[in-house]
């Protein structure tokens, strides 16, 4: 007995035009690469919320602006202020040059006429009377005056050494004064001593105070050296009320 088998049927499959297609669903890779995204993002959100700066709400955040501008205007203020005081300086300064100048001039004029006044103050200083018997230093040309009645004494002097080519001299000045009081009492009254120092010569003038009632009648002018310990050179002058 033959048995015969029948071929299958062929399945049908829908033709390349069929409209109905199977619905597609979201990559693998794509789920994921989301799933990353939100992820990321949550964890910064609680990173930021947690460890972040503070946010700041709406009335700090007026506050904050409120102390800018408060600080802009002060700042603005002493911009302000400083640029004032770089005109009153630089002010300063232009007068200061022109003062300056100013004072130059004068000196400039001054030394021109002092110039041949020097020239010949040393000539008169050569005219003057010197007596070398009381050593290379003296005293020369003096005037000594009291008013008829006062406590005060002028006085005018020329301090010499012998050569003009000597070394400085300095030592201390001292004058005494003889005289009597309205009781007849005498005495000395000296004066404290002042240091000077010269080369050729020296014009020495001034005021003295005496003790009320008492009237001088000599003047004793006396130079010491520095330490004031070695006199070197002693003289006395008569003394004229006037």
């Amino acid at each position: 007995m033959v048995i015969r088998v029948q071929p299958k049927r062929a399945v049908f499959k829908p033709a390349p035009y069929d409209t109905h297609r199977r619905a597609r669903r979201l990559p693998n890779w794509l789920i994921l690469l989301l799933l990353g995204v939100l992820a990321g993002g949550s964890g910064m959100l609680v990173l930021q919320t947690s460890y972040g700066p503070k946010q700041l709400t709406t009335t700090e955040a007026q506050k904050l602006t409120e102390e800018l501008n408060s600080a802009t205007l002060e700042r603005q203020r002493l911009q302000t202020k400083l640029n004032e005081q770089a005109r009153l300086l630089e002010n300063t300064r232009e007068q200061s040059e022109a003062l300056n100048r100013t004072l130059k001039d004068d000196l400039a004029s001054a030394q021109a006429l002092l110039t041949p006044l020097k020239t010949q103050l040393d000539l008169f200083a050569q005219t003057l009377p010197f007596d070398a018997r009381f050593g290379p230093v003296g005293v020369s040309t003096t005037t000594f005056i009291q008013e008829k009645g006062s406590t005060k004494l002028t006085y005018l002097l020329w301090l010499l050494q012998d050569k003009p080519e000597r070394p400085e001299f300095k030592g201390l000045l001292e004058f005494s004064f003889e005289g009597v009081f309205a009781d007849g009492r005498t005495e000395a009254v000296t004066l404290a001593r002042s240091q000077v120092a010269f080369g050729h010569y020296l014009h020495v003038s001034g005021q003295a105070d005496l003790p009320p009632g008492f009237v001088a009648r000599r003047a004793n002018v006396r130079l010491f050296d520095l330490d004031g310990k070695r006199q070197i050179t002693w003289r006395v002058f008569p003394l004229s009320v006037k």
